[in-house]
C-alpha cells in the first residue's frame, strides 16, 4: 500500500501533464477550470505504476484519447480518484481519506485536484459530456498508426493485405466473425473474410458491427449516435435505429459512450468496408462489454436482464433483409504478456485444438454451445470476443457457417500469442 501520509501534500495539479486537445486536435489552452460537482465521478482511465527519480507515481492513460498526454498522479491523488464514483460527496471523500488512510486534507486541497481533473476532462460531468456532444463525428483514432492516414496509401495498403487470398464468386454472407487484431498480424484472417464477402457487400443497406470495448463499461452494451471518420470518408451511423434500440432499454447505453472514441474494433472493419464498396456505408455500431463473469461462474448471459432485453430489442428492430452482421473479435490471449507462463509448441497445439472446437460450435450457429466451450476452462483462454460472438449468434440464430481461417499470432520466443479466426454464415 502507498505511504499516504508521505504523499499527503502531493496532490498538486503540477503533478499532471498538459491539458487535452480539442476536437480538431489543436492545443486547447484555457483559464483554470473550476469543478462544481458535489458528487464527482471520474471517467475510466488505464492506470500504471511508474518510478520517476526515485518517486512513485500512477500514470493514467485516457483510452478515449481526449487527454492526449499521459497524466501523472501522486499515489494519494490516485487513491482519491477511487472515491470519486458519483455517490460520495466532497465531504464524504475527505472523511473516507481520514478513516481509510489517516490522511487529513483540507477542502481546498481536494478542490485543487478536482479542478485539475475538470480541466483535463477526466471527470464524467457536464464539461466532458459537452466535449463529447460537440464532436462533429467520431475521429479516426488509429489512422497514421494502425494504418495509413492518407486515403490513397490506405487503399494500396488494404489491396496488399487482400492479395493472395481467393475471392468468392456470388453473394456475400449475411454474417461474419472477423478479427480486430493489428491489420498486418491478422492479415490472413482479414483477407479470407473480406475476399469471401467481396463485391457482395454492395447488396447491404445496413451493417451491424458488434465490437468489443477494451475499456471498462458499466453496462453490457454501449451505443453512440456519432458518425465515424476514416481517411476514406465519413461513415453514417443509423441514428434512427440507435434511438429505437436505446428507447426500450432499462439502462443507459450511452453511459460509457466515451469508449467509442479510442476503440479500434469497429474502426478497423470500417476501412475494409469502405474500400470494397462503391457506395456510402451506413452502420449500427455497438460495443459489447465483458461476459467473463458468465464463464468463471457458469451462467447464461441472459440471466442479466440488461443482456436479455438488449438482444431481444436488437432482434426486433434490425431488419433481416439487406443487413450484414459483423462480430469484430479476437480469440485467445495467452502467455507472459497476459499474465500467464511462457508457451511451447505443445501448448500452442493444445490452444489450437480448444480454439477449433470453440469455432466449430460457433460455426454451428448455437450461441450456448459456443459459450459452453469457454465455460469448460472458466475463460482461461481470455477470449476478446466472447460477448460479440454470443450476441450475434443469439440474435440471428443462423444456419451452420464455415470456418474460413484460423491463425495464431505468436510473439518471438513463443512468449505469448493472440489467436484469431474468420467465419462466415449464410
Amino acid at each position: 500500500m502507498f505511504d499516504s501520509q508521505k504523499n499527503a501534500s502531493s496532490i498538486s495539479p503540477t503533478r499532471l501533464s498538459p491539458k487535452p486537445r480539442d476536437s480538431r486536435g489543436d492545443p486547447k489552452m484555457t483559464q483554470m477550470s473550476r469543478c462544481i460537482d458535489d458528487r464527482p465521478r471520474v471517467r475510466w482511465m488505464q492506470p500504471e505504476l511508474l518510478q520517476v527519480k526515485g518517486e512513485t507515481f500512477v500514470s493514467l492513460r485516457d483510452p478515449a484519447g481526449i487527454q492526449a498526454e499521459v497524466m501523472l498522479l501522486s499515489p494519494l491523488a490516485y487513491q482519491l480518484t477511487g472515491l470519486m464514483d458519483g455517490l460520495n460527496t466532497r465531504s464524504e471523500i475527505l472523511q473516507q481519506a481520514r478513516e481509510r488512510w489517516g490522511v487529513s486534507l483540507q477542502p481546498d486541497q481536494l478542490d485543487q485536484l478536482l479542478n485539475s481533473l475538470e480541466e483535463r476532462y477526466v471527470l464524467d460531468n457536464a464539461t466532458s459530456r459537452g466535449y463529447l456532444r460537440d464532436l462533429p463525428s467520431r475521429p479516426a483514432a488509429h489512422a497514421g498508426s494502425a494504418y495509413p492516414a492518407d486515403s490513397e496509401e490506405l487503399r494500396q495498403f488494404l489491396d496488399q493485405l487482400l492479395e493472395g487470398s481467393p475471392k468468392k464468386q456470388g453473394p456475400a454472407s449475411s454474417a461474419y466473425l472477423i478479427p480486430h487484431i493489428d491489420l498486418r498480424r491478422g492479415r490472413d484472417s482479414y483477407a479470407q473474410a473480406y475476399n469471401h464477402a467481396g463485391a457482395g457487400l454492395e447488396e447491404f443497406d445496413l451493417f451491424v458491427i458488434l465490437g468489443i470495448t477494451h475499456a471498462y463499461s458499466h453496462n453490457p452494451f454501449v451505443l453512440t449516435r456519432k458518425d465515424f471518420e476514416t481517411p476514406l470518408g465519413l461513415v453514417e451511423t443509423d441514428r434512427e435505429t440507435v434511438e429505437k434500440l436505446a428507447s426500450g432499454l432499462s439502462f443507459d447505453p450511452f453511459l460509457d459512450e466515451f469508449n467509442h472514441l479510442g476503440e479500434h474494433s469497429i474502426e478497423f472493419q470500417l476501412v475494409f468496408l469502405q474500400h470494397l464498396r462503391s457506395r456510402p456505408l451506413k452502420i449500427l455500431p455497438i460495443l459489447c462489454g465483458s461476459f467473463q463473469a458468465h464463464l468463471e461462474t457458469p451462467s447464461w448471459p441472459e440471466e442479466d436482464g440488461r443482456v436479455a432485453e438488449f438482444l431481444r430489442r436488437l432482434g426486433e428492430i434490425v431488419p433481416r433483409q439487406r443487413t450484414c452482421w459483423i462480430a469484430s473479435v479476437d480469440l485467445a490471449h495467452m502467455g507472459q504478456r497476459f499474465g500467464g507462463p511462457p508457451l511451447s509448441v505443445a501448448a500452442l497445439k493444445k490452444i489450437e485444438e480448444r480454439d477449433r472446437e470453440s469455432m466449430r460450435q460457433a460455426a454451428s450457429g448455437q450461441a450456448r454451445d459456443f459459450l459452453a466451450t469457454l465455460q469448460e476452462d472458466k475463460g482461461q483462454r481470455n477470449y476478446c470476443g466472447t460477448s460479440a460472438i454470443y450476441s450475434l449468434l443469439q440474435v440471428l440464430q443462423p444456419g451452420p457457417g464455415t470456418l474460413l481461417n484460423y491463425q495464431q499470432c505468436n510473439e518471438p520466443g513463443l512468449t505469448s500469442t493472440v489467436t484469431v479466426a474468420s467465419v462466415s454464415f449464410p
